[in-house]
């Protein structure tokens, strides 16, 4: 892997301090006027992540953009352990968005299906580490009756995932519009 850039370091600064800000004042909001829990976390997390992949083009600034939005935005939580598996979750999909990202060799010509793919994925990747908690803490029969019961939110959250990535495909145009003329001046 190469090194980090100036560039990239600025860039996965900002946007973790995007992803960062909106989680702490405006996720539980968001959460509560549409009652789905990680709104914020999911959507924009996702949205943030392709913008990123495309805007420098290397493995790793994602996973390092979302390993710090995780640790940020969970350390402060009141059930530490619960907060930190949560967290690794995010770090784990961020790392899954990345390796899945720039596994094709040209970047340009990831389509629509397969940034869904990427997102689907990297979104259940994501919820891993937390149904991994549940299975250890309640048993397998605890975790058998617990499962259904959570599979919607599962699914709630993996839809996020991937409309977030979806917004990002279509946002993506005006940005590297702006970057492109920025450079010409």
């Amino acid at each position: 892997m190469k090194r980090l850039s100036t560039r990239d370091i600025a860039l996965v600064a900002a946007f973790s301090a995007i992803w960062i800000a909106s989680e702490t004042y405006f996720g539980r909001t968001i959460s509560l006027i549409t009652g789905v829990h990680g709104v914020i976390q999911r959507f924009l997390g996702w949205l943030l992540m392709l913008i990123m992949a495309r805007i420098t083009g290397r493995f790793g600034n994602v996973t390092i953009m979302a390993t710090v939005s995780s640790l940020a935005t969970r350390i402060s939580r009141s059930m530490q352990i619960y907060a930190l598996f949560v967290g690794l979750g995010y770090a784990l999909g961020g790392l899954a968005f990345d390796l899945l990202y720039f596994l094709p060799k040209n970047q340009n010509d990831i389509g629509k299906k397969y940034t869904i793919f990427v997102s689907l994925v990297s979104g259940v990747a994501a919820s891993m580490p937390y149904v991994l908690l549940y299975f250890f803490t309640l048993g397998f029969y605890g975790f058998l009756i617990w499962f259904p019961t959570y599979l919607p939110n599962l699914v709630k959250s993996v839809g996020l995932s991937i409309l977030g990535a979806l917004t990002g495909l279509s946002v993506l145009p005006l940005i590297e519009a702006g970057t492109t003329s920025l450079r010409r001046e």
